[in-house]
């Protein structure tokens, strides 16, 4: 995932530098965020000062922290929901897990390790974020461009709070244990807690909460294009499915991190509906300035 991350950036950094003429007639500039080299602003007029774009991710993740706290109460129940199938899952998991394993296949393990589980790390997506980038950018489409910047940043918001939850928990895999089993003798399930080797993260799914974040974003920012939420939805199903299929995960761990990426792409994507414009600094693209539409 980290390597995801610094493809995504290199990508946004070669398109900033070919995106100096790409502006509004009225633009809001925001701050220069990186400099790079030094460019003239003294021609440029600030508006308004408000928050950048790496700020923004510090304000969403103070959201996911207090915004369960101010739930409607159709969020009451869908989090209520996803805790009480998680709890329930838990009870199940040998089962569907020893059904899957039953089942697992060369075309299952292949295409897994091919497609739906770099998919799922963001070996994938993160890339096809910066084709989003690209192509708002040759056909002057403020929408792609925005879908690409929202969607690294719940990405990146998903994998810290996935992989904190995951520093709380250190559950075992179902491969840690031979035979493959959830519980315990000194307690309820094979949690071990904060203390314990990194090596058992299995709760929640990383996988499952990574493609969930950026299919959100992604099929919310188009929902209005049936095809695709529906696709977006679609693909980040199946490859949480797969973490069971490969004996990655159990189904708990799937339910709960799915619910963790959709939850943080919805507030994402609703926490930020300014449009985004990232310009170079100076003719020569040395250096980037974040900047709102409104």
């Amino acid at each position: 995932m980290k390597l995801s991350i610094l493809v995504f950036i290199f990508i946004l950094t070669c398109f900033n530098s070919l995106n100096g003429q790409n502006r509004h007639d009225s633009p809001v500039f925001i701050t220069t965020d990186t400099i790079l080299g030094s460019g003239d602003m003294s021609s440029q007029k600030i508006a308004h000062q408000d928050q950048t774009y790496l700020q923004s991710y510090w304000i969403d993740a103070k959201g996911v922290v207090t915004h369960p706290f101010h739930w409607t109460k159709g969020e009451i129940i869908a989090a209520s929901a996803v805790v009480g199938g998680t709890v329930g899952l838990l009870f199940c998991d040998k089962a569907i897990n020893d059904f899957f394993v039953r089942n697992q296949t060369e075309f299952i393990d292949q295409s897994s390790k091919y497609f739906f589980d770099p998919l799922g790390s963001g070996l994938y997506s993160i890339p096809a974020l910066g084709v989003f980038y690209l192509s708002g950018m040759i056909w002057k489409n403020d929408k792609a461009k925005e879908t690409a910047l929202k969607g690294v940043e719940a990405y990146v918001l998903t994998v810290v709070f996935t992989t904190l939850i995951k520093q709380v928990a250190h559950r075992h895999r179902p491969y840690h244990d031979d035979p493959a089993n959830p519980w315990a003798w000194e307690g309820p399930f094979r949690w071990d807690g904060p203390e314990s080797p990194f090596d058992y993260n299995s709760f929640p799914s990383g996988h499952s909460s990574a493609i969930w974040s950026i299919a959100t974003v992604i099929g919310l920012e188009y929902w209005e294009t049936k095809w695709v939420p529906a696709l977006c939805f679609s693909l980040a199903g199946v490859t949480a499915v797969y973490r069971l299929a490969v004996n990655k995960h159990w189904a708990s761990d799937v339910l709960f991190g799915s619910a963790l990426g959709y939850s943080i792409g919805a507030l994402v994507y609703h926490n930020n509906f300014k449009k985004f414009q990232v310009l170079p600094v100076s003719e020569m693209g040395m250096g980037a300035t974040l900047i709102y539409h409104f």
